[in-house]
């Protein structure tokens, strides 16, 4: 199937937005204050608001991030959820906006098998993991282990082995996190989505 070079372009506009968190906080703030009144029966988005609400549902996507879903051009997938998301009318696109928001506010971070990163971003972060072991190794030799046997782990043949924490609000892994077991890494996900909850939700687009 081909599209038309207007939809295309819409496409790869939306992917960029999300790519590059190309939202703002104020008029975030004023789609979820007329979704709140009369539950958003008499809201229809603007060309801005529309964009943003794009945007940041296509970057909290659950498919974004995941080697299943990504290109040599676009690793972390963002087209294909974007080329879904264009198409969705305004009623679709607010909804699934306030779906999204509520799993965001509750479960921010959430627990990947290592082997779902994306190819282009494995090296990045064993080197990460390796240049903190190498910080560490002179006065922290146990912690510097640690590092960096996450950094061999990441680098492990023919796939990285271990559990990592996505952040689906900045769509992005948790920096130097690295759990040997599902369960150590669940209860640090856990950890982030209680400070998220006690934090963050309540000022979100503050």
């Amino acid at each position: 199937m081909t599209y038309p070079h207007s939809i295309i372009a819409a496409v790869k506009a939306v992917a960029s937005d999300a790519r590059f968190s190309e939202w703002d906080h104020p008029t975030m703030r004023d789609v979820d204050r007329a979704l709140s009144y009369m539950g958003g029966l008499l809201f229809t988005p603007t060309a801005r608001q529309r964009a943003n609400l794009r945007a940041w549902v296509t970057a909290t996507d659950d498919r974004i991030g995941t080697v299943e879903h990504g290109t040599d051009a676009d690793p972390f997938g963002f087209l294909p959820v974007a080329a879904e998301v264009a198409q969705l009318t305004d009623d679709e696109l607010t909804g699934r906006y306030e779906e999204r928001r509520r799993t965001v506010d509750h479960s921010r971070y959430d627990v990947r098998d290592a082997r779902q990163i994306p190819t282009t971003e494995r090296p990045l972060m064993a080197d990460s993991f390796q240049a903190v072991a190498e910080a560490l190794a002179p006065g922290d030799a146990e912690r510097a282990s640690n590092y960096a046997d996450a950094a061999r782990a990441l680098r492990a043949a023919p796939t990285p082995e271990g559990f990592v924490i996505w952040d689906r609000l900045c769509h992005m892994y948790v920096i130097n996190v690295h759990c040997t077991d599902h369960t150590e890494a669940a209860a640090e996900a856990a950890r982030l989505n209680r400070r998220h909850r006690a934090t963050y939700v309540p000022h979100m687009w503050a």
